[in-house]
Order: structure tokens, then sequence, then C-alpha cells
């Protein structure tokens, strides 16, 4: 077996173990004099009896601790190596092998007392300064020069400038945290992926506090906003005498309440899922909001809600050129409905007021947009192809949405409510996309900062940048480039995770993390393979077009049933956005 064969299927494995999380850099200190630092834990000296080959071995799988990780080289190599807070994530498997294994010369052979070890590694990942994880692959091979010490043991010389991790390792000794910011509207909260050490368990609050501060990822920088820009924290988090864990933020100064509120909803989100303690939200030492002090999830407005389609929206279905409910199955009103356009895919706004659907016409596909219920208006843009729509969230609660974004000839196109019921496409930027090759599906965040895309059968997700009236998509990235090849589908199930369909007989329907990290399979029984399309929201059901009908699922794990209305084999199905 090739080892290109071998990393394949090393990676289809991966795919169904699930996820893993990457290191940050050193812990914050207390400011507070009451607070005591634990005294670092004692590093074990390698077996003495380790030959070369092992050590480098053992000096990898320990990669993902500074200290425990130097033990293993010399004295100058240690002061050199590992300063820089990115690692790299590897494969489990990797190698480390003789010059000769590479046909070398015995005039290349080193003297005595030093050993060239040859470390051979596929990778997996990488995890940058910033805290967040973007997906890798391809192999690389290092020279290690490992030297006898005086007293008989190896140490490495000359270690990778690159930390390396094994991705079991880093399973097992960091977290993956999700903190908050804000769409530019700073309507919506969005979640930013990112990675703290896991140990000490009693310092993640302040760990996680202090991604947070740090600003929005490289990769999200530019599409989301922080209220709490320019804040610091004035002492780590810490529990006081009544259980609560206080949150002490400074430079505060005399920000409005609604900012306020913000930055308490960033804080309490951020901090959910590394500590069940009530919270204390400072400013300053005084109450960050005054007389509120004390603070639950349930204390916070719902800033996600404008993501979420209501209760009584349950989805619609393409189906013979009509758009019918998944309610009862029976067409919708007006024309989309009726079969006066015939329609060959179509997208309800997030709020459930309008409806764009893409019509067959003599001149190819074209575009139509307007309230549910009524006459479309046609968009002027001539295409030969054109994917399924998508709607960008509304920017209050009072306004009609105003965006529609498709891909007409391989160009995402965003077509703008220019007023009253007037329509205007205009091109997104997206030539950062051109190495992708040709979109065939396109899915809109429904907090419209990010843009997942279906292109040369694989998925990418790019951020969405709004500057100076145009709109760019930034900073693509593949998700799952080795196991995930043959997706045919794209949709979003929550604001950080997406479901893909696949043609891939193990793997049909698969959900991932927004940055690919953590790929998790749906059960395929009662699936009639191939997948033609997928449907996903927050809070419903999966569903998917099978050579059957349509079939939903809760999640991960259960089992699909056809659904009730799902129409015929042909038939696309989606939810709101």
């Amino acid at each position: 077996m090739t080892r290109r064969r071998l990393m394949l299927v090393v990676l289809s494995v991966l795919l169904f173990a699930g996820c893993g999380t990457i290191p940050e850099g050193t812990t914050p200190h207390a400011v507070r004099d009451d607070v005591k630092q634990q005294p670092p834990a004692s590093v074990a000296e390698p077996d003495p009896d380790l030959d070369a080959f092992d050590l480098v071995r053992e000096f990898i799988q320990k990669s993902g601790n500074r200290e425990a990780a130097s033990a293993y080289l010399t004295e100058e190599a240690d002061r050199e190596w590992g300063n820089d807070t990115s690692l790299t994530v590897i494969l489990d498997t990797f190698a480390t092998v003789p010059v000769n294994d590479r046909q070398a010369s015995d005039a290349d052979a080193p003297p005595d007392g030093i050993e060239t070890v040859v470390l051979q590694m596929n990778l997996f990942g990488r995890m940058h300064q910033d805290h967040s994880f973007t997906p890798a692959i391809g192999d690389e091979q290092y020279d290690v020069t490992v030297v006898k010490q005086p007293n008989g043991t190896w140490r490495i010389a000359n270690p990778p400038d690159t930390v390396f991790v094994p991705l079991e390792a880093f399973k097992a000794s960091y977290r993956a945290v999700t903190v908050y910011y804000f769409d530019p509207d700073r309507r919506v909260t969005v979640p930013d992926l990112r990675y703290v050490a896991a140990e000490p368990v009693s310092g993640l609050p302040s760990r996680v506090l202090t991604v947070l501060l740090s600003g929005p990822s490289d990769t999200m920088r530019r599409s989301v906003v922080s209220p709490l820009e320019g804040i610091t924290l004035r002492t780590n988090a810490v529990v006081d005498e009544n259980g609560s864990l206080v949150v002490d933020l400074s430079s505060v100064g005399d920000r409005p309440i609604e900012q306020r509120e913000q930055m308490a909803a960033q804080v309490v989100l951020s901090l959910l899922t590394v500590t069940s303690d009530r919270l204390r939200l400072l400013a300053d030492g005084q109450d960050l909001i005054s007389g509120h002090r004390d603070w639950r999830m349930r204390d916070l407005k719902s800033y996600d809600a404008p993501t979420r389609p209501d209760s009584d929206q349950l989805g619609m279905v393409v189906a013979d050129g009509r758009v019918r409910s998944l309610r009862d199955g029976k067409p919708i009103d007006g024309p989309a409905g009726s079969g006066e356009y015939d329609v060959l895919s179509a997208a309800q706004s997030i709020d459930g007021s309008h409806l764009a659907v893409v019509v067959r016409t003599p001149s190819g596909p074209k575009l139509r947009l307007g309230k549910l219920g009524e006459q479309l208006r046609e968009i002027n843009r001539d295409a030969r192809t054109m994917t399924r729509p998508t709607w960008l969230v509304s920017t209050s609660e009072e306004a009609d949405p105003t965006e529609v974004w498709t891909v007409a000839d391989g160009e995402v196109i965003r077509v703008v409510r220019t007023g009253g019921d007037d329509w205007r496409a205009l091109q997104v930027s997206s030539s950062e996309l051109t190495n992708f090759g040709t979109i065939t599906d396109l899915r809109l965040s429904r907090d419209g900062t990010r843009a997942a895309i279906v292109s040369n059968n694989r998925v990418a997700v790019a951020s969405v940048v709004r500057e100076k009236g145009s709109v760019i998509l930034r900073y693509p990235r593949r998700l799952q480039p080795s196991n995930i090849q043959e997706a045919v589908g794209v949709d979003w199930y929550s604001q950080d995770t997406l479901v893909v369909a696949t043609e891939l007989g193990q793997a049909p329907v698969v959900s991932l993390s927004v940055d690919g990290l953590k790929a998790d399979v749906f059960d395929r029984n009662n699936l009639q393979l191939p997948i033609t399309a997928i449907a996903a929201a927050p809070d419903r059901d999966v569903l998917v077009t099978d050579s059957a009908a349509v079939s939903s699922v809760p999640g991960v794990g259960q089992l699909w049933r056809q659904h009730a209305h799902g129409q015929s084999p042909d038939a696309i199905p989606f939810y709101p956005g």
C-alpha cells in the first residue's frame, strides 16, 4: 500500500472518530494577590534506554505540552524550540526512520554519537496564533539530528521549527471552545471556534476570556464586530465566596447600556461550555450593568433568534415544478405553487415572509423574488445555470429581507433590494475561490457572515466581508479535503455546523464543524442511495432526497424515516434561510 493510499485510509477512519482540539499558549496569571498559583507539574525525563528513533517518536507524542517535550531536547535546542503558539496537527501514523531508508551513501553517514532521524508525517491541520484551526493536507519530512550526551542518553539537537502534535495526543490535551462576536449590524451573535489548553480546568474561564478579548480569528476579523474591542481583564476569572465566577473588565468607560448588554452576551455565551457557575460581570470593580449583578443564560436577549426559523415554519419542497409545504404536501399559494412558474429550486426568507425561486424559461433559468404567495419579480440576469438561492438575514425585525445570493454560470451573485419592489443583481468578488473550481452549491450562513460552498465535489467555507458597499468572499478553506471528495450539497445545521450530502457509500451524510476539525457521519440505514439534495436548519430534522423520496432524521446516530410529504425522488427540500 502506498503512503498516499495509507493516508487516505487513515483519514477515512478519522472521519468517523469525531473531534479533536488544539492547544493554546500560556495560561494567564491572576492579578489578585489572593489567588495562589498552581506549582508546575513535574516533567518526567525520557527513558535513558531510548534509542534515537524512539526518542524522536516520544518527543512528537509529547509536543503538545511544551514543558514535557523540552526534556527531549539539548539545552541549546530547548532555548529555541516551541516559542511560537501556532502548531501543526498530524496523523498518528507518523514514522521515524533511518537516513539509509532513503538510500543514502556511506559518505553521508554521521559520526559516532550523532544520528539523523527522518521524521515522516501526514498533515491534518494547523492551529494559528489566533487559536483558530484550518485544515491542511500533504506529506512532510524532516531530518532531525539526535546527539548522544556524556551520560549516554540521546537528545534532539535540531527539532523541526514547527511544533507537530499527533491528533490523538492533541485530542487528549486540548479543548475546543466557542467565543462570540456580532454581525456588522450588531443584531446577531456569531460563533467563532477556537482552541485552548484543557488543563488546568480551573483556568479554563480565564483562558477563554483571554481569547475572546483578543478579538475574532483572522479569517473572521473583517466579517464580525466585537463590542468588547479595547476591553481587558482586571484579573483572571475567579470564584468568590458566594460561588459566583467574577469577571472584572477594565477600560469599559462610558459605553452605552446597549453595548454593555452586548458585551454581557459575549461573555456569558463564551463561558457557557466551560463553567456552570453564576457569572458576576463587573466593569472596573462595579456592576457592568447597574442593578444586574449575577448573570445566567436566561438573562440574555435572544441574539441568535433571527437565525432560527419560527416553530411554525416546517419547511418546503420543490417537486414537479411547484413549491409545496412540508406541513401537508399541498402547493403553496401563488404562482410558485400553482404551476404558473416551472420552479427548479427555491428559498424562503428566514422570517418566512418572502420567497426566491429559480424558474425554467426558454432562454435559461431565471431568478424571481417577492412576497410569499404573490407574483414574484423577475431579475434581469441571464444564465445557463443557477444554483439554489439563499437569503441574508433581515437587518431588523421591522425590515423586509433585502438580499438573496445565488451562483449564475459560476459567478457568485447577490440580488439586493434598491427600493420598493426593485431589485438589482450585483457580483460578489470571489477571486480567492478561482482555484477551487466551479461552484455547484452555495449556502449563506443565517447570520450572514460565512458562505458554505460545494465546488469540484469538495466543501469549503469562506468569510463574507462587507466593505465600502462591496461584498467579498475571503479566506476560503476546504473542510476535510481528503475525506469529502464527492460532495453534492451542503447546508447550515447551526451557525457553526454544516451538513454535507455526498456520493460516498460509507458516509452519505456528514456533519462538519465550520472549521472542518470535527466530523460525524450520520447513520445510512433506511437511505436508498445516492443522495441528491440536503436541507438543514437549527432545531430541525435534517432532510435529504435519496433515490426514493425525501427522508428526515433528528440527528447523528438516529434512523432516517421517509417524510410523509416529501414528494418524489427529484424533490428539493428547503428550510427558511
